[in-house]
């Protein structure tokens, strides 16, 4: 079974609560108007018991009473009719059309002072009828109600035949109405039809009304914002990891190519080798680096935290470091180291240590200078650890600055061509950061270095 249309649930939802509020106010108005009718009757009723009290209290004997009833027109004008009984419940008068009353009560103390109300119907009319204890028995004292039920009548049949009338117009209205408010619902609908990977720079139509619905396609456009931002990084970094793979293994099938065509000597075979091993393992680190940050993208979790001792692990990675930087005649200097311990894996954490150590090495200029630091601070309100990193190489140009965490990124094309690697170490070092809740930042001008500072959050 097709489902029923948004469109149409909400006109029968909107029908549903009409209905039901219409027979609500209907039946209360109804009941309010039917006891409006029963209390204009009962007053009646009453003041016309005071007089028939008032009337017996003057006779002496009840029999002089009853015929002078029968003679009184003034207790009995048109529409009001009454009846006398002893306490035992004998009648003692009747006027004409009060026979069909049915009983009088037999105990007229048991009576309220103001009188008992109720209504009988005779031939189908209804009547109000008083029952009141009076020196001699019991009277009761009737009102025909005949106009009032024609009035209530015609009432009933006015609200039973307009709810379904203004029920079916509403209904109408408010189909009418869903179906316009929901057409700009449909118009987002076919333009996302319509959107895939070829064109995800095409945006959703925002109507301009400034509801919900333009909060929606404003949402809807930024996660497509979002969704062609990321597809331009996987499509950018497919291709960039497929160029930088391509250099090593064309080497390594050129080196290898060569070797076979005609005998070598020994040495010639070792020298092709060990170009081949370089390029291999120059290989092997490159997948190593995409495959830890496949991982990160998929929300792997790290190794179990565990307290690490960082300024321990700060030392260790500055003395492994150290003749890194000798090599490159440049001098690693260590700073206030201040004790502190976060909770994280020890491997990862080692590995931001060298990534950090090894960019500054590579970029600083011969004969410089490379000082570590790290100490304890406040960070967004919580105890953190600074790590601070320091050279005073060539430095990032501002227009490069914002995007050194990106992946394959090199800040300049001639330290692509004089420098080696794929530029993917700082987006290691933000992945390990950003996993371990931390935050990474970079300050540099060119030609007077950079500084690079972590935070991450103390154990």
């Amino acid at each position: 079974m097709k489902p029923a249309s948004i469109r149409f649930r909400l006109t029968a939802w909107y029908a549903a609560i009409l209905a039901a509020t219409l027979a609500l106010v209907g039946g209360g108005v109804w009941f309010a108007l039917r006891d409006s009718i029963n209390d204009t009757a009962d007053k009646e009723l009453r003041s016309r018991l005071l007089a028939m009290r008032a009337y017996l209290e003057r006779q002496a004997e009840p029999g002089q009473a009853v015929d002078e009833f029968r003679q009184d027109a003034a207790l009995a004008p048109a529409g009001m009719h009454f009846r006398i009984a002893d306490s035992s419940g004998h009648w003692l008068y009747q006027s004409p059309g009060t026979e069909d009353w049915g009983r009088a009560p037999t105990n007229p103390a048991k009576l309220p002072k103001r009188g008992k109300t109720g209504t009988v119907f005779q031939k189908r009319k209804p009547i109000r009828i008083l029952s009141a204890a009076v020196p001699v028995g019991v009277v009761q004292i009737g009102m025909s109600l005949d106009e009032f039920q024609e009035m209530l009548d015609a009432f009933t049949w006015t609200i039973s035949l307009g709810i379904p009338v203004v029920l079916l117009l509403a209904s109408a209205g408010g189909y009418w109405m869903s179906r316009r408010a929901l057409a700009p619902v449909g118009k987002i609908a076919r333009t996302a039809a319509v959107i895939e990977a070829q064109n995800l720079s095409k945006r959703l139509p925002i109507p301009g009304a400034g509801d919900e619905l333009d909060h929606l396609s404003a949402t809807l456009n930024a996660m497509l914002g979002r969704l062609e931002d990321s597809f331009r990084r996987i499509t950018r970094f497919t291709a960039d990891a497929s160029h930088e793979l391509r250099t090593p293994v064309a080497i390594i099938r050129t080196t290898a190519e060569v070797a076979r065509r005609r005998p070598r000597s020994e040495e010639e075979y070792a020298n092709a080798l060990d170009r081949i091993l370089a390029e291999a393992e120059r290989t092997t680190a490159l997948v190593d680096d995409l495959m830890l940050l496949a991982r990160a993208d998929e929300g792997d979790e790290l190794a179990p935290l565990e307290s690490v001792a960082l300024d321990q692990l700060v030392r260790e990675a500055c003395a492994g470091s150290r003749q890194m930087a000798i090599d490159a005649g440049l001098t690693l200097n260590v700073g206030d180291i201040e004790a502190c311990c976060v909770r994280g894996d020890c491997g990862a954490l080692h590995r931001l240590l060298i990534v950090l150590l090894d960019n500054a090495i590579k970029y600083s200029n011969p004969a410089g200078e490379i000082s570590v630091r790290l100490e304890r601070c406040r960070w967004y309100d919580r105890d953190a650890a600074r790590l601070q990193v320091r050279d005073n190489g060539i430095g990032i140009s501002r227009g490069d600055l914002p995007h050194v965490f990106e992946r394959f990124y090199r800040a300049s094309k001639d330290r692509s061509r004089r420098i080696d690697g794929v530029g993917l170490g700082l987006s290691i070092a933000k992945s390990i950061v950003d996993r371990h809740r931390g935050e990474i930042a970079i300050e540099s001008e060119p030609g007077k270095g950079s500084v690079v500072q972590v935070f991450l959050p103390t154990a």
